[in-house]
């Protein structure tokens, strides 16, 4: 049996939209950060392989010396 949103009593439409909306908005957000993430893991790995130092590179990303010493044990 296929229901459709039309054939539900307005109230459960409602509700549905409501939960069906708050997915789109949390797949957004989390979507998001892992392509911000991922960008600023692309440029820390060139920067790396461009033979920048470890310390200017914490720096400026403002990640810590430990994920970027994690993020250059990757690349080998």
């Amino acid at each position: 049996m296929h229901l459709f949103k039309e054939d539900l009593p307005p109230t459960l439409a409602g509700v549905l939209e409501i939960v069906r909306q708050e997915g789109f908005e949390q797949g957004f957000k989390e979507g998001f950060k892992q392509g911000f993430e991922q960008g600023r893991k692309q440029i820390i790995t060139g920067l790396i392989e461009t033979g920048a130092d470890d310390e200017w590179i914490a720096k400026v990303s403002k990640l810590s010396i430990t994920k970027i010493k994690e993020i250059r044990k990757e690349l080998k």
